[in-house]
Order: C-alpha cells, then sequence, then structure tokens
C-alpha cells in the first residue's frame, strides 16, 4: 500500500521529524512521571503533615491511577480522531490548575478531588497513551527502540523530579513543591506540544502491519464501537490484558510505597529520595535497552528478563532493615529500576503485536484502563494491608505472586507467533 506522503500521515515524515517526536515523546513522559511518582514523597509528608491513615492517604492515589486508566480511553479516541497536538494541549492546560489546586489542600476530600480526579485526567492526555498511539503509528522499524527511548522519560522524571520534590519539601514544604511541580509542567508541555507535535500528529488510514491468528478485527472502515466489541470478546485481549495487569500492580505498589518502606524501617529520607531517583536513572537504559531488544528478540524473553528482575528486586526490599549496608539500597535500585522499565516499553509494544491498526488508539486506551485499574487497586490494598499489619512484608510477598502469574500469561499467549513485517521507514 502506497501512503499518502502528507504532513498528517506520521508514516511520511523524515528521519530527523520521526526522532524528532521520539524526543517529544520523552519529554511528555519525563513530566507525566515526574508529578506521578512525586506521589511517593508526598505520601510520606501529607501523612505527618495531617495524621490521616495509610489507606485512606493511598487512597488518593489509587484514585488517581484509576481515573487516568479511564482518561485513556477518550484520550485513544481523541488521538484516533484529532491527533496528539490537541489531546496533549488540552492536558497541559490541566495538570498545572490541578497541581496547583493541590498545593491549597486543607482537607483529605480536596486532594482526592484535585489530585485524584484533576491531575488524573489530564495527565492522561499528555502521557503515555497519547506518545504510544503516536510512535507507534510513526515507526515501522525500530518500534521497540523508539517507544524504549520515549518510555525513557518515565526514567528521567523520576530521577530528577522525586529527589527535587524531597528537597523542596524539607526547605519550602510540600505545598510549594506542588506549586513548583505546577510550573514545571507547564514549562514544558505548552512548547512541546505547540512546537515538537506541528507534523505527523494525524492518524493515517491504513490497515494494520500484521494480523492475529483468527478473523481479522481491524480493518480500516470497521466502526470503532464494532471494533473494540471484537477486541473484548477476543482470548487474545484478555491474555495481554493479564499480562501487562498483573505485571504493572506490583510495580505501581512498590514505586509508590517504596518511599514509605525504607523511611518507616529507619532509613534517611534525603537518602531514600535519592535512591526513588536512582530507580528512575537505572530504568533509562533499561526502557532503551528492552526497546532495542523487542526489535530482535521474542517478547516473551524480554518480559522473562524483566519480570526476573522485578522479583529479585522485591526480595531485596523485603530484606532492607535500618542497620543494611548502603550497597543493598543500590541493589534494590538497580533491579527495580532494570525490571520495571520491561512494563512501559512494552505494553505499546505487545498491545500493537495483537490489536495494531487505524483503531489502535481506542483499544490501548481499553488495555490502559484496565493496566491502571490494577495497580490502583494494588496501591490501595498495600495502604490497607499496612494499616491492618503495621508492615509491608504481606502486599510485598503477594506482588511477588503476581509477578510471576504475569511471566505465565506472557508465555500463554505467545507474541511470537506475531511476526511484523518489514518495511522500508525507519
Amino acid at each position: 500500500m502506497t501512503l499518502d506522503p502528507s504532513p498528517s500521515n506520521p508514516s511520511s515524515l523524515g528521519s530527523r521529524k520521526r526522532w524528532g517526536l521520539v524526543a517529544a515523546g520523552a519529554a511528555l513522559m519525563t513530566i507525566t512521571s515526574g508529578v506521578w511518582y512525586s506521589a511517593s514523597v508526598f505520601y510520606v509528608a501529607l501523612i505527618q503533615e495531617f495524621g490521616w491513615d495509610y489507606a485512606s492517604t493511598a487512597g488518593i492515589y489509587s484514585l488517581f491511577i484509576i481515573l487516568y486508566g479511564v482518561g485513556g480511553l477518550p484520550a485513544g479516541y481523541l488521538v484516533d480522531r484529532f491527533g496528539a497536538r490537541r489531546v496533549v494541549l488540552a492536558g497541559g492546560l490541566l495538570v498545572p490548575i490541578a497541581l496547583i489546586g493541590n498545593a491549597s489542600a486543607t482537607a483529605l476530600w480536596h486532594l482526592y478531588v484535585t489530585h485524584g480526579i484533576l491531575s488524573a485526567l489530564g495527565l492522561s492526555f499528555t502521557g503515555y497513551v497519547p506518545v504510544s498511539v503516536l510512535l507507534t503509528r510513526t515507526f515501522r522499524e525500530r518500534r521497540g527502540l523508539a517507544i524504549g527511548i520515549a518510555s525513557a522519560g518515565v526514567g528521567l522524571g523520576i530521577l530528577v523530579l522525586v529527589p527535587l520534590t524531597q528537597l523542596v519539601i524539607e526547605h519550602a514544604g510540600w505545598r510549594t513543591a506542588y506549586v513548583t511541580l505546577a510550573g514545571i509542567a507547564a514549562a514544558v508541555v505548552f512548547p512541546v506540544g505547540l512546537l515538537a507535535l506541528r507534523e505527523g500528529t494525524r492518524p493515517p488510514d491504513e490497515p494494520p502491519s500484521h494480523a492475529p491468528s483468527g478473523p481479522s478485527i481491524r480493518t480500516p472502515s470497521t466502526p470503532r464501537g464494532r471494533v473494540l466489541t471484537a477486541v473484548l470478546c477476543s482470548r487474545e485481549f484478555w491474555l495481554v490484558s493479564a499480562i501487562i495487569s498483573l505485571l504493572n500492580g506490583p510495580i505501581q505498589l512498590v514505586l509508590t510505597h517504596h518511599v514509605a518502606r525504607l523511611v518507616e524501617v529507619g532509613q534517611p529520607k534525603l537518602l531514600v529520595a535519592g535512591i526513588a531517583g536512582l530507580v528512575g536513572l537505572v530504568s533509562i537504559p533499561g526502557k532503551i535497552g528492552w526497546g532495542f531488544l523487542s526489535d530482535r528478540w521474542w517478547l516473551e524473553q524480554i518480559y522473562l528478563g524483566g519480570i526476573s528482575c522485578v522479583i529479585a528486586g522485591i526480595i531485596v526490599l523485603l530484606l532492607i532493615g535500618p542497620a543494611s549496608p548502603l550497597w543493598s539500597l543500590y541493589a534494590y535500585a538497580v533491579l527495580m529500576g532494570v525490571g520495571y522499565a520491561v512494563s512501559p516499553a512494552m505494553t505499546p509494544v505487545i498491545g500493537e503485536r495483537f490489536f495494531g491498526g487505524r483503531h489502535f488508539g481506542l483499544i490501548f486506551g481499553a488495555l490502559n484502563l484496565l493496566y491502571h485499574a490494577t495497580g490502583a487497586a494494588a496501591v490501595w490494598l498495600a495502604g490497607y494491608a499496612h494499616d491492618l499489619t503495621g508492615s509491608y512484608r504481606l502486599p510485598l510477598l503477594v506482588s511477588i505472586v503476581s509477578a510471576v502469574a504475569a511471566a505465565v500469561c506472557v508465555w500463554v499467549a505467545a507474541p511470537r507467533r506475531l511476526q511484523p513485517q518489514k518495511s522500508q521507514n525507519p
């Protein structure tokens, strides 16, 4: 099929513009992850400020994750209809407003509204779904590498913004830290949306590059509602959902609660914030590496490697105590950084492998909803389990079981059956 060489067709863009979109995606993911994972230091600050219980406070971030996932559906649909630029700019307007609202909170329910609802919806329009759909359509070959580089922005956000947030909290308070994040978000999202996303953001009218076994459900003329219904009834959709959900639950649990866990056992707060930042630093080459390898290896092998690192990282986190040597904290950061990187880097890749095509934005939005619903449940349940037992031991042990189940599901799904067709496009 000859593709329309117009600016509205991502596949027609030159190599420089393609990789420029990757850089834009990385910048957006940096802001999204910085706001998201700074929750781990705000979580401790809010409990100490207001004396709220762990479950109620964790509920803010559980609601955030749920609605971030729900927001992926309209985000994917709107990217299918209008392209990524308008969607990103709409989210860029809402995120700073929500963060400033967080800074004004005086009661628990205030943060449920401003962070749990408004921040979640704003970030769903600036982050994972628009970036993933845009790059999936822009690249035929080296798709895994492109998505891996963009998702490395998640690690950069954790590396820079989580320790920065802790530093601002210690010197100026958590309210000032929220205002600082709002300013950073506005300073990045609007220039990226206005300048970097000017071209290549409209969806192409094209068939999928490769089809799954069984009847095709992804022809360009099929209505969106019928496509989504057919996908939801497919075995592949629920296997892919199980893979990404069973892995994302443990990851979100750990990345939200690891600061509280380490502070609770007596580690210094600033050191712990630095360890959280190191997780982000290590995840940068992790995401790029997994993306590079996914263009060459079976996805089953990629997931097995990442999941093994996640399990090892959780075990180390369980063993850290007040007298643990510094190297054990670094070991945790390296294992978790490399391991968790497989989830954001590979979710768009495995989703496209089964469900790529003109309606991928909507389908990926549905996958994103289940992906984050599981993460939200894990975050809240960990807080609730801590209130009941006074420890994170039980939820961390359950996380290991969940990660093992994800590894089993990826081999059952067998994405190696679907080999993408090669293309002349870089």
